[in-house]
């Protein structure tokens, strides 16, 4: 159901959901694969960044398998979401690239992640409303941060389906690209992240994330103090002097 590949030369590591005649449904079994081999490729020290991708070509992921959801127990229910929240909790960067339907759980993975790119086909939504329940993987949260309260409301409350040019427009993802180009596109933003400083990039998302939730000031604290910290860094020397020599960077991570 869950797949995965290890790019060795470009560094990247590749996770498939691999149900696609279940449109990519996502069983409870899948959301600990996800979180499993997430977490496994970031303890990976020959990989600098991820791809998630759902197979099939008709959905990135239709959301959880409802067929399971009369017969979930309370400690599953206590860390429903936990799985689906990897790709943010995790150092390295993930990106999603999306084909086709991205509903409900499929959205909350999608969000979790860092950069997200789509086809022309795509569509978004948080359908849970309609079966009398509520998005519990971060789906909520994280649709009012990127959308504003009043656009995610909008979303919300009626399980509406966003297509990929309002998503873009929305800054639900970060680009649209013909199906052709997706895994050419994800590939090219996978080998721009990994040439980075992996030590920086590291830094950078802890940085986002805290400084999202953050008063103004704080966030400047912060940004301040992981400057001063990434100052005396190996990767930072090699970074000016790579500038000022006109030559490409070799950053190791130190």
């Amino acid at each position: 159901m869950i797949k995965m590949e290890i790019d060795k030369e470009n560094k990247i590591g590749k996770i498939f959901i691999d149900r696609p005649e279940k449109m990519n449904a996502i069983t409870v079994k899948m959301r600990r694969e996800i979180g499993d081999r997430i977490s496994e490729l970031d303890k990976n020290p020959d990989i600098r960044v991820i791809i998630i991708k759902g197979l099939g070509g008709k959905a990135f992921s239709s959301g959880g398998d409802v067929s399971e959801f009369l017969s979930l127990t309370p400690d599953v229910l206590i860390d429903w979401g936990e799985d689906l929240s990897t790709s943010e909790r995790i150092s390295k960067p993930v990106i999603a690239a999306i084909d086709g339907y991205t509903f409900g759980a499929g959205l909350e993975l999608a969000l979790s992640c860092d950069i997200r790119i789509a086809t022309p086909k795509s569509e978004f939504s948080f359908p849970e409303i309609r079966l009398g329940m509520v998005p519990a993987s971060g789906g909520i949260t994280r649709i009012i941060k990127t959308l504003g309260i009043s656009r995610a409301t909008y979303m919300l409350m009626l399980g509406k389906r966003i297509d990929a040019q309002l998503a873009l427009q929305w800054g639900i993802i970060h680009e649209i690209v013909e199906p052709e180009k997706l895994d050419e596109r994800a590939i090219e933003i996978a080998k721009d992240l990994a040439s980075l400083s992996s030590l920086a990039l590291k830094a950078l998302k802890k940085v986002i994330h805290e400084i999202a939730d953050s008063p103004l000031y704080v966030g400047f604290d912060i940004e301040r103090k992981t400057f001063g910290l990434l100052r005396y860094s190996e990767d930072f020397k090699e970074g000016v002097e790579s500038f000022l020599n006109k030559r490409k960077p070799k950053f190791n991570g130190r």
